[in-house]
C-alpha cells in the first residue's frame, strides 16, 4: 500500500518499507490516523481501508485505546450502532478520567 507523505508524517518512528512488518504496520497506520490524523489523512484512511476493516479494528483494539471524541467519530463513520458506540465512548471517558490533567 502506498502511504502518502501526510500520513507518513504521523508514523515517523516506523520503517514503512519493511515487508516483514506489514501486518503490524497496518494496525499502527489505522490507529495513528484515527487518533491523530487531520481531515486529509482521515479521508485517505477511508479510501485505503474498507469500512468493515476499520470497524474490525475498532472492535478489537480501537475501542480500548482511542480517545472519546475520535472513538465517536470513527464509530459513526464505520456504522457501529449507536448503543454500542455510546458504551465504548463511556468506557473511553472513564479511562480518560484516570489520567491527571
Amino acid at each position: 500500500m502506498e502511504v502518502p507523505s501526510y500520513v507518513r508524517a504521523l508514523l515517523w518512528e516506523y520503517d514503512l518499507e519493511d515487508p516483514q512488518a506489514s501486518n503490524r504496520l497496518d494496525r499502527v497506520v489505522v490507529e495513528r490516523v484515527m487518533e491523530r490524523g487531520v481531515w486529509e489523512s482521515m479521508r485517505w484512511l477511508l479510501e485505503a481501508y474498507s469500512r468493515s476493516e476499520l470497524r474490525e479494528f475498532l472492535e478489537t483494539r480501537g475501542r480500548r485505546v482511542l480517545p472519546p471524541r475520535e472513538l465517536r467519530f470513527w464509530s459513526w463513520a464505520t456504522g457501529v450502532p449507536d448503543p454500542i458506540a455510546t458504551s465504548w465512548v463511556r468506557e473511553a471517558r472513564k479511562r480518560a478520567e484516570k489520567w491527571p490533567a
